[in-house]
């Protein structure tokens, strides 16, 4: 079993990427690096605002399917020209089984907390179906992570910025829950969730296990919060988010 250690004080969580002397990994920062990270927060930042334009229209389930198909090409793509990309993301198995134990440590009283909040109202459901959710729902949780964690947490890391470790965690959290404002509760429990898992993501560099959890606690946060089932959106032909 995995040695469970301590997650280190912010001031240290991203030593590894903070750039010194204008230098990451002994490598002098350049214009194509600058401008690709650039590029990549732009995408993000796009692909959420075409979240809500398609929310608008009423075509949340094309906008998932779409944004899934886009990210998974690019993804694809950078893999097969960059043989580091998967790991330098997080897509890797370092890390792996640190990070899910210490994410199963916060995720569990969590979930315990959401459960009871529902039961205190008389409305701890669990319907059969949750299952069917809890397997799709990391899939979403994987590349929305990605996006956060890998494209913008990560790039701000390691630009020339010199924002504080605390910044990039604000910074994550605030991203991660733009995607929901017209929802208080779900903009609060994301964000919250962000300050969870940046720091998550920080420390070990793995994105594996994160969007396992996103999934699992959406799922949960749906049913035990919100007190809707996601699944009768998706017989709609509304893909949760």
């Amino acid at each position: 079993m995995a040695r469970l250690e301590p997650i280190k004080s912010l001031t240290t969580l991203t030593s590894d990427t903070v750039p010194s002397s204008g230098k990451v990994c002994g490598k002098c920062y350049d214009l194509r690096s600058v401008s690709t990270s650039n590029l990549e927060v732009f995408a993000v930042v796009a692909t959420g605002l075409l979240y809500y334009v398609f929310k608008y229209l009423g075509a949340r389930s094309v906008f998932i399917i779409t944004a899934v198909c886009f990210w998974l090409v690019f993804i694809y793509n950078h893999a097969k020209n960059d043989s580091t990309a998967m790991d330098n993301w997080g897509f890797r198995g370092k890390n792996l089984s640190r990070c899910f134990l210490t994410a199963t440590l916060l995720s569990v009283p969590i979930s315990v907390t959401m459960a009871g909040f529902a039961s205190s109202r008389g409305k701890l459901t669990f319907p059969a179906h949750a299952w069917i959710l809890l397997a799709l729902y990391p899939i979403w949780g994987i590349i929305q992570q990605f996006l956060v964690q890998a494209l913008v947490v990560r790039n701000l890391a390691r630009s020339s910025l010199a924002l504080s470790p605390a910044s990039i965690v604000l910074i994550g959290a605030t991203v991660f829950a733009m995607a929901h404002l017209n929802n208080l509760r779900l903009l609060l429990g994301t964000f919250g969730l962000g300050l969870v898992f940046v720091p998550l993501y920080l420390r070990y560099r793995n994105l594996w296990p994160l969007g396992l959890y996103h999934g699992w606690l959406g799922t949960f946060f749906y049913f035990w919060i919100l007190h809707r089932d996601p699944w009768s959106k998706l017989l709609k032909g509304i893909i949760f988010h």
